[in-house]
């Protein structure tokens, strides 16, 4: 069974680090959500989504998980996430659990064709969304290349190029 007492987790549970280095944005969220581990005995764990980005989700829960589990991410009556546990660390009183998002359903089919233009503003801003609709767009801006394209397009700055230039050729 993927869980297991904390006497187990010496070397795979450690304290967080606020130093942690991240590859891609996060965005932050405070959605309850129910993870079940697989294969298992079904029951399902009351978790947190502190956040989730590109690839990936941190959850906070009362117990910790096995690096390397593999697990369902339960939010209510809207999706259903399939990943891995790739860390989990203690953090004050709960654990953190980074997990790898390797597939998403959703309750009911989207029936807009494009992301809306405040869902990709919000999007870029990384504040305003729910969980689920974070993930849509998230879905959405991987296989549509003419939101991707309207997003660079209208929602990002031009580069200054004196910006770019190294500080001493200012």
């Amino acid at each position: 069974m993927a869980l297991e007492t904390k006497d187990a987790f010496a070397e795979s549970v450690t304290d967080t680090s606020p130093d942690e280095k991240r590859r891609e944005a996060r965005y932050p969220c405070d959605d309850p959500a129910e993870v079940r581990i697989l294969p298992g005995d079904g029951s399902r764990v009351p978790a947190t989504v502190v956040d989730v980005s590109r690839s990936g989700m941190r959850l906070q829960l009362a117990i910790p998980v096995t690096k390397g589990s593999q697990i369902e991410i339960f939010l209510p009556k809207q999706v259903v996430i399939f990943g891995q546990v790739r860390h989990c660390k203690r953090s004050g009183d709960t654990y953190h659990a980074g997990v790898l998002i390797q597939e998403v359903f959703y309750s009911r089919v989207e029936d807009r064709e494009h992301v809306e233009d405040d869902h990709l503003r919000m999007y870029l801003a990384g504040h305003g969304l729910t969980l689920p609709q974070v993930i849509g767009v998230r879905d959405h801006l991987a296989q549509c290349e003419s939101c991707r394209r309207r997003m660079v397009d209208d929602y990002t700055q031009p580069v200054n190029p004196a910006k770019l230039a190294p500080p001493g050729a200012r």
